[in-house]
């Protein structure tokens, strides 16, 4: 009897080892289980497993497509935004000197200017007269400038700082808006070493 109970619990022991390892082979077999995509058609491309967390940045082709066409879109939008913005401080700096009674005329064509041809091809055209001598976010700058000094040489009059010289000078005979630019720098000097700025 007692070898009887013996070799049965050996037998049992036997088995309960052999469960245990056919359970974790089928786990280890689930766990390398590899999914096989369906065959893919000639010219499309096929990507399984995407996991970015893995490091797998992998896209199709449409979704590459699809992103570089959203990407164009926004970068038109965002241009379109800023050339409405930037012509819309165009108007209001144009306001601004008039106002002040600042002569811009410089800035613009008194006449049409030359250039049509067979083969100028596009959207391109000559500028006409009244149009900009400048590209608008030049134009910005150049009537910024001159409205701001204007409102520094006022100021420098009304407290008694000489500003006559600095209207009248010429810092750079070759670059009329850095010459703008460095009389408003004089001004803003003149300022700040009489303690107002």
């Amino acid at each position: 009897r007692i070898r009887g109970t013996m070799a049965a619990v050996a037998g049992f022991t036997v088995s309960a080892r052999a469960g245990v390892t056919a359970a974790r082979q089928t786990s280890i077999a689930r766990k390398s289980t590899v999914v096989v995509a369906p065959s893919a058609r000639r010219g499309s491309s096929v990507v399984t497993n995407f996991n970015p967390a893995a490091g797998d940045f992998s896209v199709t082709l449409s979704q590459g497509v699809g992103a570089g066409v959203a990407v164009v879109a926004a970068r038109v939008v965002l241009f379109s935004l800023a050339k409405a913005g930037i012509g819309k401080n165009v108007e209001k700096w144009s306001a601004k000197c008039a106002e002040y009674g600042i002569d811009c005329s410089d800035l613009y064509h008194t006449e049409d200017q030359p250039g049509d041809a067979w083969y100028l091809i596009g959207d391109w055209k000559p500028a006409k007269a009244g149009e900009p001598k400048h590209s608008d976010t030049t134009l910005v700058g150049i009537l910024t400038t001159r409205a701001k000094t204007h409102e520094l040489v006022t100021e420098c009059e009304s407290n008694g700082i000489t500003t006559s010289d600095v209207v009248a000078a010429t810092y750079r005979a070759d670059n009329f808006i850095s010459n703008e630019k460095a009389r408003f720098n004089e001004l803003t000097k003149r300022l700040k070493e009489a303690g107002l700025r």
